[in-house]
């Protein structure tokens, strides 16, 4: 009895068709998915760099418009007080800064009123009235007048007409809230003499003027309130020489310079805090320890970097800001050490690359490069 053959099928060839066909979609899939996180990523960074360039300018201008809205807030004091012309030296200042204050038009405005209401109004000419008809009285007779001996206004270099003010009691005033510490005080009082009469005991005004601008400069720095500080800086530096301010402005400019460029121009902020850190030796300032800032910026450099390609310079960033250890760290670590991994699987496959082409592989770290069109 003949069986009826068997016929031997094989699906060897269809399943091996098949799984060649799934794994060339995992792949179109995986590499969608990566295409899509680059977009994601390389729009974080760009919005995250606008916004802390912002972020940077507006503290970098917060102290100075503190300031101008101190002096406009003390303006109404000194004219109901009487004090014309140190209320006219505010304004002169606040007329001076960079970016004009928004109470100076109401405050000049108001100030304008004062001065023009102090001002002693002309005496009339005497006139005789007519002597009306009915009247049989005599016509009033007037005694002759005499000019003043001695004129009650004093007249300004200028050739404003201003009231008779006691410069030497303004000097006494100036050094009594010196000697208390009121540097404040004591250059509002300096800035109005000076504004009275340039020549008044010249030396001496000077030589206090040195003294205020000095301590309160010091004070400035001290509180963390830089900016501020630079300015009166400056201005100790037109009467002569600074000593010890040359040094904590140029520690201050570092400090700002670094803080306004970490995410505009990290290369540029890695190079001032690197020299704050290792050159000078400095740990804390201001904000907290330098090397939580220096840690910001190689990670902003070295993302930057990473973002343009350069993988192997971003590695030899992301590096250095694992290697420091502040107090207390502003960036993640973790996500930095999986950052550091990634830009070195990029760094090895650049270089395979490269010398499969034929061409000479990349170095591991190349000299620092400011991204996105910043001068480096």
């Amino acid at each position: 009895m003949k069986s009826q053959g068997v016929q031997i099928v094989s699906y060897a060839q269809p399943r091996r068709r098949r799984r060649g066909a799934a794994c060339l979609l995992w792949g179109f899939g995986a590499g969608f998915c990566l295409l899509i996180a680059g977009i994601i990523v390389s729009g974080a960074v760009y919005a995250g760099w606008n916004t802390g360039l912002a972020t940077a300018w507006a503290e970098s201008t917060v102290t100075v418009q503190a300031y101008a809205r101190q002096q406009c807030e003390r303006i109404p004091a000194d004219l109901l007080g009487g004090s014309l012309r140190l209320a006219q030296s505010r304004l002169e200042h606040l007329a001076k800064m960079q970016q004009t204050p928004a109470c100076l038009p109401q405050m000049a405005s108001t100030a304008t009123v004062v001065f023009l209401l102090s001002a002693p109004s002309p005496t009339p000419p005497a006139t005789e009235t007519a002597t009306p008809v009915e009247s049989t009285a005599p016509p009033p007779t007037f005694p002759p007048t005499t000019p003043p001996t001695n004129a009650p206004m004093a007249t300004a270099p200028s050739g404003d007409i201003v009231a008779d003010f006691d410069l030497p009691a303004l000097l006494n005033e100036a050094q009594s809230t010196l000697r208390q510490r009121d540097y404040r005080a004591a250059i509002d009082t300096l800035d109005a003499i000076i504004s009275i009469d340039g020549d008044f005991q010249r030396e001496s005004v000077r030589q206090l003027m040195m003294e205020a601008l000095t301590a309160q400069a010091l004070a400035l720095y001290r509180s963390g309130r830089l900016s501020e500080a630079i300015v009166l800086t400056d201005r100790a530096e037109e009467l002569g020489n600074i000593d010890e301010l040359y040094h904590e402005r140029y520690i201050a400019l570092l400090y700002l310079a670094g803080q306004r460029y970490k995410t505009a121009n990290p290369a540029e902020a890695v190079r001032n805090f690197s020299s704050l850190y290792y050159e000078f030796g400095l740990r804390d300032y201001v904000n907290g320890p330098i090397a939580a800032d220096l840690q910001e910026a190689h990670r902003n450099y070295a993302m930057a970097l990473a973002l343009q390609g350069d993988h192997c310079p971003a590695q030899g960033q992301f590096e250095a800001a694992l290697q420091l250890n502040p107090a207390f760290s502003r960036v993640n670590l973790a996500d930095l050490t999986a950052r550091l991994n990634q830009s070195i699987a990029a760094c090895q496959s650049q270089r395979g690359e490269a010398v499969s082409n034929g061409g000479a592989a990349p170095p591991a770290t190349k000299q620092a490069i400011a991204p996105v069109g910043q001068s480096g």
